[in-house]
């Protein structure tokens, strides 16, 4: 899968249903070349002015299932 498909997904807590954003940068690693990080945010461009948030790290270990249109995430604390 191509990252520039993964980036039309959304991310969702599984437990709670929560919106997190799309997926907007990835931390790679230079030793192997996997992901360790997906930078999710970009739920500002749901509403009509954005409020600047930073994107949110999610480990690659959070995540459950990348499915057809979502990306289902554990609902561990924030890393």
């Amino acid at each position: 899968m191509k990252f520039s498909d993964l980036q039309k997904k959304e991310f969702i807590e599984a437990g709670r249903g929560r919106q997190l954003g799309y997926a907007v940068d990835a931390t790679i690693s230079t030793e192997d070349g996997t992901i360790e990080n997906f930078h999710v945010g970009g739920m500002e461009k749901m509403r009509l002015f954005g409020n600047g948030e930073a994107p949110v790290k999610i480990p690659l270990r959070r995540v459950m299932v990348i499915g057809k249109d979502v990306v289902l995430v554990d609902d561990a604390a924030k890393e």
